[in-house]
């Protein structure tokens, strides 16, 4: 582990050097910051818009102020290159603050609902958003402060508090977006932070008071907090594993397709959700694509994240890195070949490095074809024809992301709306995590509902419908019943459903008169 817990602290571990990080203390029970989140919520439940939106700008401006800072710590933490902790975690999370500023009060304004039914044109009614109340999240160390920022403020937008759990791994940079938002002046408990290993986690779902859950992780994880969840009733949103697929048409640019494959399979060391572990090349361009893919990953410089010439830093924990090791060395016993990496490098430190791996061939029903890596390690395979591509692209559980690489545009999207994903980019992967009009989120194994967007927003709230009626109308469905009105209730529904609407009208005039009477009676 690169977090050890020795007298009641979470000591997190540099994983480039191994060095200690620092350390936090181990939060031993989680119900008085669910009951300082309730408090919190329920005066910033009655918030107006204009308040959400200044404490979103202001939580921006303390980020811009200590930028270096958590990007030092994020880099420390996890080892990652630190271009990639101000890439993927400042301005990824920069940019949703900003989005939801300017958007939250268009996305979760009163909607006047239409009813579009003339019996129903008397009514008034509108769909209310409201908070839920409060939100736990629990969140993961590959981006262990983007994550947590991005979807607490999602709920803080939307009315509600959040008492967050980051990975055990990480607890300094999830611990961060708790100073963020109270740096920024939010109201004491709105955001509130709980250290611990797994059993905080489960603490924090079953907690009284948590009226909805956020996780981001691994499949097997979130099916133990969904069934825990689920015994509460208590809704969660799931972002849980990914075994992306690339398709290269055999039309891609690719110069384009080889740097974009480059940065998808080995950034943040492959520890990527939405990272690619599956290409899949047209045949004629195979083995040019492999050549060159091998020769960029030959010369990426790994080595600590906080040197700016580093491309690539270590693996998470030596666990990690074993499992990783585990599974390459199954699909190598089992034929595949690689091109290149498959050991660990010699980069004069102790961390948990390893080589970026590209590996051919091979049997399609080795682990390395079903399960997620999670490491620098891609399989590229070729294909004959786009139908067998998209076959292979769906043969996993998984759904999370996939990319199609051409410079046919409308043919990507065709090929897109056969791919069983909940995001699929055209010669590029990942960006829109950072793009607030985006919803992100997948399907099959890799999750339940979507978080960023207007669909984040709405899954951080009730919705709920009001009705204005101001009681003059009757209403002809209310008792008494009577022949009559059996007749007319016949007549209303071949008139307004069916397709001889004039013979309905004779045939049931006279219950149609009934009815109307009762209507217009006060």
């Amino acid at each position: 582990m690169n977090s050890l817990v020795a007298e009641g602290q979470l000591r997190p571990i540099n994983p480039a050097t191994l060095a200690p990080v620092g350390a936090v203390p181990v939060t031993l029970d989680v119900a008085p910051f669910v009951a300082g989140a309730l408090a919190a919520q329920e005066e910033w439940g009655r918030s107006t818009f204009a308040e959400r939106r200044e404490l979103l700008d202001r939580v921006s401006r303390v980020l811009l102020a200590r930028k270096d800072e958590i990007a030092a710590t994020i880099t420390a933490e996890t080892g990652k290159p630190i271009v990639e902790a101000y890439t993927t975690e400042l301005l990824l999370g920069i940019e949703q603050l900003a989005w939801l500023a300017r958007n939250v009060e268009h996305v979760l304004a009163p909607e006047r609902v239409r009813h579009g039914i003339p019996y129903l044109a008397h009514k008034r009614a509108h769909v209310v958003y409201e908070p839920v109340g409060v939100v736990g999240v629990i969140s993961p160390w590959n981006f262990p402060f983007a994550i947590p920022l991005t979807q607490t403020a999602s709920a803080a937008a939307a009315g509600n508090a959040v008492v967050l759990k980051p990975s055990e791994l990480t607890p300094l940079s999830g611990a961060l977006v708790a100073d963020v938002f109270a740096a920024a002046d939010a109201p004491k408990g709105l955001v509130s932070v709980v250290q611990g290993a797994g059993e905080t986690g489960a603490a924090l779902v079953e907690a009284p008071g948590v009226a909805k859950l956020i996780f981001t992780g691994s499949a097997a994880t979130g099916r133990k907090l969904a069934a825990a969840a689920g015994a509460l009733l208590r809704p969660i949103t799931l972002e849980l594993g990914g075994k992306d697929p690339m398709l290269v048409l055999h039309d891609a640019d690719l110069d384009r397709a080889v740097e974009g494959a480059a940065w998808g399979s080995f950034a943040n060391c492959g520890q990527v959700c939405v990272g690619i572990e599956r290409i899949y090349v047209a045949r004629d361009l195979h083995a040019r694509f492999v050549d060159a893919l091998a020769l960029r990953a030959r010369k990426l410089r790994i080595g600590p994240g906080d040197d700016p010439d580093t491309d690539l830093g270590p693996l998470i924990t030596e666990q990690h890195r074993s499992n990783v090791e585990d599974l390459v060395a199954e699909a190598l016993e089992r034929g595949a070949e690689a091109v290149t990496g498959a050991r660990r490098p010699d980069v004069g430190l102790p961390g948990w490095f390893y080589e970026p791996t590209v590996l051919v061939g091979g049997d399609p029903e080795a682990r390395i074809e079903r399960e997620e890596v999670f490491g620098p390690v891609v399989t590229v395979q070729p294909f004959d024809h786009e139908a067998e591509a998209v076959s292979l692209a769906n043969t996993t559980s998984f759904g999370l992301g996939a990319s199609v690489w051409t410079r046919d545009v409308r043919r990507a999207r065709v090929l897109a709306s056969r791919m069983e994903a909940g995001m699929v980019w055209t010669n590029d992967l990942g960006y829109s995590y950072g793009a607030g009009p985006a919803p992100w989120g997948g399907r099959k194994e890799s999750g339940l509902g979507r978080t960023h967007s207007k669909h984040g927003l709405y899954d951080v709230s009730h919705v709920k419908l009001v009705d204005s009626d101001r009681g003059r109308v009757a209403v002809p469905w209310w008792y008494p019943y009577d022949p009559r009105a059996l007749d007319g209730f016949r007549g209303v529904l071949e008139v307004l459903h069916g397709d001889r609407k004039l013979r309905a009208l004779w045939t049931h005039r006279r219950g149609l008169a009934h009815l109307a009477r009762r209507y217009v009676r006060r």
